[in-house]
């Protein structure tokens, strides 16, 4: 079966000597693990799709009986170069990646979480300053609407602000002050919850501020 969805790249691996696994979250879909057949190799023509933060329309096949598509062509839509300018930018934009990865399963299709993604590294595209929210107001959105959320938990954060990491946009969310005191009840909370229950310690977060 052949089939074509958009997507955007979470993370890749390496595969055998010339392939890779890459995690790509769709849009029609949800969270695929693809096979990308010698893209590994100087002359391979799909290399561009299988990077980390790269949004892509893919064509897929799937052999009967298999969960696990093969990359056979596409197009890629964006890179964000502006992105890839700034280290922190970048760095941002893989922890996105990142959560969004830990609090998916496989083949659950969410529009939802693709838009909010696609929103997040437009925004970070866009050249605007990094704010210290900005990331920590992606984890609480990827949390609701992966059904663990916090909206409704007290942990002593001024009302507006809790109600702009929710629902505010991205701009909203930069132009937020930072409030050291919030930023740590926040952090602790977050690492609280992916620490006991999803059992692990974010990679990315050793980079980001």
């Amino acid at each position: 079966m052949v089939f074509c969805d958009y997507g955007i790249v979470l993370r890749r691996r390496p595969l055998r000597e010339n392939d890779r696994i890459v995690t790509i979250f769709t849009r029609e879909r949800g969270k695929l693990e693809v096979n990308f057949k010698s893209v590994r190799l100087s002359k391979g023509k799909l290399r561009a799709l299988a990077e980390p933060v790269s949004w892509g329309d893919y064509r897929f096949f799937l052999k009967k009986g298999s969960s696990f598509p093969v990359c056979t062509g596409g197009r890629t839509l964006s890179v964000f170069p502006c992105v890839r300018l700034s280290s922190e930018a970048l760095l941002t934009a893989l922890y996105f990646c990142e959560v969004l990865n830990a609090v998916t399963p496989a083949h659950q299709p969410s529009r939802e979480k693709y838009d909010l993604l696609l929103g997040a590294l437009r925004h970070l595209n866009a050249g605007l300053r990094v704010s210290p929210w900005t990331r920590r107001a992606f984890t609480l959105r990827a949390l609701e609407a992966a059904g663990f959320g916090f909206r409704h938990t007290a942990i002593g954060l001024d009302a507006a602000l809790w109600e702009t990491l929710h629902e505010g946009t991205w701009t909203e969310v930069g132009e937020l002050g930072a409030v050291p005191r919030a930023l740590d009840a926040l952090d602790e909370l977050l690492l609280k919850f992916f620490s006991e229950q999803l059992g692990l310690r974010l990679k990315t977060l050793d980079f980001v501020s």
